[in-house]
């Protein structure tokens, strides 16, 4: 018998088979005789949902911010036995990691724990004296797991560097090409308006409100549309209206991924200016539909783009992010080149039932 508790700090309202999750649930669930997802509940109580071998198991949220679940996540300890848990799969080594660890100790469950934010990077390399202890405690907790999930290579790099070594995999971001379906295939600048298009939440981090002023100084034709809604999205109309390039400037709120397919495939170049980023996975589906894409070198984003190979890395100025601009702006042959590069790796490295096997394989081998 194989059981598998996935830990997460989410908060979900039930099962959804529409949802995107639902998707991955279903996938992480099919070597296994049980699934179960230990996370937060919406309406703030204990509840329970099933479709098929898939259960969510769902304890009051409490509050929303997810840094109640460091306690509120030892919970699992009183289930381990109760579910017949006999692997552990820990999303956060912050939101779950030691709960996930002591269940380790006590029990002898194989444990792995994946990294996916830059957060984590930051304090366990930072300096500061308040970090200190986390940096230390957060670098225990990896050496401890059986296993832990890097999403490329510059992050196992990054890993390596803190002396967690010897339990590290490599599991890539996946694209589920049935959805990203369909791929560029023309690179001509039509009208001589180039069209840019990025995706992700209207927040500081992604840099949206510097993008749109760098661009309002262009001596060229060219129109942005923004995807992602978000807390910045008044913020970025009032900007817009300031501005005055009303005409240039589209924003949309967050739509379902299968809706945005089409937009960017009619855009010339996709961009991804962030000033801090973990491992985004917007990134990887513009790969996959052989979209031209600039990024900035923020994050583990070396990990997938690699300059003038798959895609143009910069850094954050705007020097930097305008010429890029130009440079790609200026040759249909470099657009064409990148794009291709990069949905062959895709192809190589991103396909969802091959990431998703080996996700399986690397956690149902764990003793």
């Amino acid at each position: 018998m194989n059981n598998l508790l996935h830990v997460s700090a989410n908060i979900y309202h039930g099962i959804n088979k529409s949802d995107h999750n639902y998707k991955i649930w279903r996938e992480l669930s099919r070597d296994f005789d049980k699934y179960y997802l230990f996370a937060r509940s919406s309406k703030n109580k204990f509840e329970r949902f099933q479709d098929d071998n898939i259960i969510l198991i769902l304890i009051p949220k409490i509050i929303n911010p997810a840094r109640i679940f460091i306690i509120s996540s030892f919970l699992i300890i009183f289930y381990i036995k109760k579910l017949k848990i006999t692997h552990i799969l820990c999303q956060s080594a912050i939101f779950g990691g030691a709960a996930s660890i002591l269940a380790n100790f006590f029990f002898k469950i194989p444990v792995m724990i994946e990294i996916h934010g830059e957060e984590y990077f930051r304090i366990m390399n930072s300096q500061k004296t308040n970090l200190k202890v986390i940096s230390k405690f957060l670098i225990k907790l990896y050496k401890r797991a059986n296993k832990v999930r890097s999403l490329n290579p510059f992050m196992t790099k990054k890993l390596y560097q803190l002396g967690i070594r010897d339990n590290v995999v490599e599991i890539y971001n996946r694209v589920n090409l049935d959805l990203f379906n369909k791929v560029k295939s023309y690179y001509q600048i039509n009208n001589s308006e180039l069209k840019i298009v990025s995706v992700g939440r209207f927040v500081k981090e992604k840099n949206y409100e510097n993008l749109i002023k760098y661009l309002s100084k262009a001596n060229f034709k060219y129109h942005l549309t923004l995807i992602g809604g978000g807390e910045l999205m008044n913020t970025y109309v009032e900007i817009v209206k300031k501005l005055g390039v009303q005409e240039n400037i589209t924003l949309i709120d967050w739509i379902d991924q299968k809706h945005f397919v089409d937009i960017l495939i009619n855009n010339d170049m996709y961009i991804q200016p962030s000033i801090s980023e973990g491992m985004p996975r917007t990134i990887v589906e513009a790969m996959a539909l052989q979209m031209p894409i600039i990024a900035t070198k923020v994050g583990s984003i070396e990990g997938v783009i690699e300059d003038n190979i798959n895609g143009l890395l910069v850094n954050t100025d705007e020097n930097d992010i305008m010429n890029a601009i130009i440079k790609l702006k200026d040759s249909e042959i470099l657009r064409s080149k990148l794009a291709k590069r990069a949905r062959m790796d895709v192809l190589e490295k991103y396909e969802w039932n091959s990431v998703f096997k080996k996700y399986r394989n690397e956690i149902i081998s764990m003793k």
